[in-house]
């Protein structure tokens, strides 16, 4: 019945393709690579059919497919004459970088690591002159790829990338790949757990933009990481539910791990006769010579439940087969870790070579200067006297500018540009000693965002951090001059009015809170959000000059605004039996 039924599925799929047009078909082989590998291969026998028909722009492309197709099957030593000519000979500068991308992939299935990471060395220094999005799509994916493996480690830079990705122009398959390479590397780190909404967020992006092998690829990584945080039923029944988009995928390296995914959960269960059943289920579909890491976690699951089953003689055969990969893959992650050094000592090698050239040139340029300076007239030398003069005013202008840019730095909270903590009790001591002399008053306002927590778990801490700029600026623009405003930690705010009185302070604090809830917060003209504050006011006529005393009956105030609904402002005043007035 299968068998009928992916018959059928290809008789249609071969209708489909014979009745687009050819120039079309390229097209579609690479949107299908990485969604369905086996209308992907359907759709390159009907282009080699047809491949007379195609212009010369698109042969080079349909060969760059070819190649690429080539080193999904391990034929290495075919796809990279073919890689090398497309870089060298087809005269499109995104085809060459695609081309590239794909011979660092060959380079490093084929184990040749120190190549690999020579070529993405390579890479990266020509993304900035490629536009096309694919192209640049594939080349980051690979550099990333190799980034996150556990013998390099470098899972912060890998991330880095995965966030630079995210500031492209948007489109499906790159919201998709931006999302899935920030979760993965997060993964990686641990620095990111099962229940974490950005697992599921990933997965329906991908989905969304019809990348289904980037999607069971999630999908397989949130069930082993439930198994890993003690939840292998929770991952059985994952497990058990994508099973049908795994197998409809007939990607190879997800049907190997489906099974020994599963596997893994019902040993960590204590259920050694179906990990026994689904381990060997993984190693009939990738044989038992397999490249795939899958082969050693079966036969580590094997050796496990036969031990467990009481079955010595198979557990000690499989427990040989297991050590065997396990000492092959550890070979090949110090390969890996190896090469990546080498090409880091090598970079940095030919950069000190070329700054020690830069060092060298300059030194003959200059002497070259000194020598033809010695034979011009009193005029050269007089001019060369004013070209130094300049030369010190500019550096004394940019020092002084220098410390200008260092003092501010010291003062000013960096998010926000407003005073910083530190900076802002500072000044409010100076100014309410001041005030004390001349028994002037003065208001203290403490603001803080409501449910602001809510805005970065929902839409990430970009867009909080865009809030609280713009509650910054918007609470500025309601202040006079020699009004004080500094953030006082996360997203709370503090604000000196010097010579105001309580009714002013008032007044003022409504105007502050009115303005922040009526302006939405548009960050990127995609999200919106509309911050509101709860604010307490204290004044110096009730509670004194002291900042201190200040900021606690103000923080008592804010207290009960948050308490009274939030969005709201509350003043200090003392208890009914004191006989201070304010």
């Amino acid at each position: 019945m299968t068998i009928l039924m992916l018959c059928r599925s290809a008789t249609a799929t071969m209708a489909q393709i014979d009745t687009a047009p050819v120039a079309t078909w390229l097209e579609q082989a690479d949107n299908e690579r990485s969604r369905d590998t086996s209308r992907f291969r359907l759709i390159m026998e009907q282009l080699r059919q047809h491949e007379d028909q195609l212009t010369s722009a698109q042969r080079w492309h349909f060969r760059l497919l070819d190649a690429r197709l080539l080193v999904d099957e391990g034929d290495y030593a075919r796809a990279e004459p073919i890689l090398h000519d497309i870089i060298g000979h087809s005269g499109d500068l995104s085809l060459a970088f695609r081309a590239r991308a794909a011979l660092i992939r060959s380079k490093f299935l084929s184990r040749d690591y120190v190549s690999a990471y020579a070529l993405a060395n390579t890479l990266m220094a020509e993304l900035p002159r490629v536009t096309d999005p694919q192209a640049r799509l594939e080349g980051m994916s690979q550099v990333i790829g190799m980034l996150d493996r556990s013998a390099v480690g470098q899972y912060d830079l890998a991330l880095a990338y995965a966030r630079q990705m995210k500031a492209w122009p948007p489109s499906p398959k790159t919201d998709c790949y931006a999302s899935a390479y920030e979760t993965t590397s997060l993964l990686y780190a641990g620095k990111l757990t099962a229940a974490d909404p950005m697992f599921q967020a990933a997965i329906d992006a991908c989905v969304a933009a019809g990348e289904s092998h980037q999607a069971d690829a999630l999908r397989l990584d949130l069930a082993s990481e439930m198994i890993d945080e003690g939840h292998a039923g929770q991952s059985i029944a994952y497990l058990h539910s994508i099973s049908s988009e795994i197998r409809a995928s007939g990607y190879t390296p997800y049907l190997a791990s489906l099974p020994v995914t599963l596997a893994q959960a019902y040993l960590s269960l204590g259920d050694a006769a179906k990990a026994r059943k689904f381990a060997l289920d993984s190693i009939a579909i990738t044989g038992a010579d397999s490249p795939l890491w899958t082969l050693r976690a079966a036969y580590e699951v094997l050796y496990q439940a036969e031990k467990k089953l009481g079955h010595d003689a198979a557990a000690l055969a499989y427990y040989e087969k297991y050590v065997a990969q396990k000492t092959a893959a550890m070979d090949d992650a110090k390969a890996i870790a190896l090469a990546y050094q080498t090409v880091r000592q090598q970079v940095s090698s030919a950069k000190m070579k070329l700054d020690a050239l830069a060092k060298e040139n300059n030194i003959l340029q200059l002497r070259q200067a000194l020598a033809s300076q010695a034979q011009k007239t009193s005029q050269l030398f007089n001019a060369l006297l004013l070209a130094l003069l300049a030369f010190f005013v500019l550096a004394m202008l940019w020092l002084w500018r220098s410390w200008r840019r260092f003092r501010w730095m010291a003062h000013h909270d960096g998010l926000t540009r407003v005073c910083n903590r530190e900076y802002f009790v500072v000044q409010a001591k100076r100014t309410l000693r001041q005030l004390h002399r001349t028994n002037a008053d003065a208001c203290l306002i403490v603001l803080d965002l409501d449910h602001f927590k809510r805005i970065n778990d929902t839409h990430g801490h970009a867009v909080g951090d865009q809030a609280l700029r713009s509650a910054a600026m918007i609470v500025g623009r309601e202040l006079r001059p020699n009004d004080l405003l500094g953030r006082l930690g996360g997203e709370e705010f503090g604000i000196l009015m010097p010579d105001r009185p309580h009714d002013e302070g008032l007044e003022a604090a409504n105007r502050i809170r009115q303005a922040l809830a009526s302006t939405p917060v548009i960050v990127d003209q995609q999200v919106t959000v509309t911050v509101s504050a709860s604010l307490g006011l204290a004044s110096a006529a009730c509670s004194g000059y002291s900042l201190r005393l200040l900021l606690v009956d103000a923080d008592a105030a804010l207290y009960r605004a948050k308490e009274g609904g939030r969005n709201q402002v509350a003043a200090h005043a003392p208890l009914a039996e004191s006989v201070v007035s304010c």
